[in-house]
């Protein structure tokens, strides 16, 4: 396979059809047609589907344009670090974080990058595993530093922990405070969460299936970082919380701690890189950095 195939093939995935990805290649759409024909008789398999409505993907071409996303990132990364040690770029490093190191070490890692790196530059976005997996898994990120289940992570991934966390319920009516309230008691109401596989919230519903308890209602899912918060603070929903985040006075203020007779097992907090790509000198560092600080957690 050859680059340009990839690339034809990446730009009718994002554009959706053959008019779109020509154009954004700059090349007539017989051409990109030719070469992705190319592709398909070099595999030895059908990647696409043409009909009137326009060409879609057959599950070989999905895997395919999965592995090219990930190719064409990695040589870009490649090129970008080559450059970096040659002098022609910055360091930079594309990073995820979830809401508990956002809270806690964002700030501190930061300070420490650019202290390494005075001319550097770190592109952060805070967000939710099930967000954040799909974006390390093609490429868009770098690494990112979060809690996580490892067993439960695609195997394309690899998770250094740094620490552990503990989850609570908390909520932001007072109809709890002042008494030990029951799981069962609790699974009554109703509940925000985010059950993506492998996140604190899918763990905490497994060991509340252990324990023979089930949500009496359908959860609210939610998948922003701020829009949880948002909620937490605006309606009466049940959550989990990272205990660190409740001593924080923006994502923690309005929110009461929930006494309960037992918590959820600890979470595993750290960092999660893509397994068959080698991490980049800077996101080493990165890492270097946040096993530092986020262990003091």
């Amino acid at each position: 396979m050859k680059t340009h195939q990839l690339k034809a093939l990446v730009a009718l995935a994002e554009n959706g059809s053959i008019r779109g990805a020509a154009r954004d290649m700059g090349l007539s759409q017989s051409a990109l047609t030719k070469t992705l024909r190319e592709l398909e008789t070099q595999t030895g398999a059908a990647l696409l589907v043409r009909a009137s409505r326009g060409t879609r993907f057959t599950p070989a071409g999905k895997v395919l344009v999965d592995h090219a996303r990930l190719i064409l990132t990695t040589m870009r990364r490649a090129e970008e670090e080559v450059r970096r040690l040659s002098g022609q770029e910055i360091a930079t490093a594309r990073v995820a974080v979830t809401p508990v190191v956002a809270v806690t070490k964002l700030g501190g890692i930061i300070h420490e990058f650019q202290r390494r790196h005075p001319q550097g530059q770190l592109d952060v976005e805070i967000g939710t595993l099930a967000n954040i997996v799909p974006r390390l898994l093609d490429g868009q990120l770098d690494l990112a530093l979060g809690i996580a289940t490892p067993e439960a992570l695609p195997a394309d991934l690899a998770f250094l922990p740094f620490t552990e966390v503990r989850l609570s319920p908390v909520s932001r009516s007072k109809r709890f405070a002042n008494r030990e309230v029951s799981w069962e008691e609790l699974s009554a109401e109703r509940w925000l969460l985010n059950p993506a596989p492998g996140s604190a919230d899918q763990v905490a519903l497994d060991w509340l299936a252990q324990k023979n308890i089930t949500l009496a209602h359908p959860p609210t899912l939610c998948r922003s970082p701020f829009l949880l918060a948002a909620l937490n603070r605006s309606t009466d929903l049940i959550a989990l919380c990272p205990t660190q985040i409740l001593e924080d006075s923006f994502w923690g203020g309005g929110l009461y701690r929930i006494e309960v007779p037992d918590l959820p097992p600890r979470m595993q907090l750290g960092a999660l890189t893509r397994r068959h790509t080698p991490n980049s000198l800077v996101s080493r560092d990165i890492i270097d950095i946040s096993t530092r600080l986020i262990r003091s957690i």
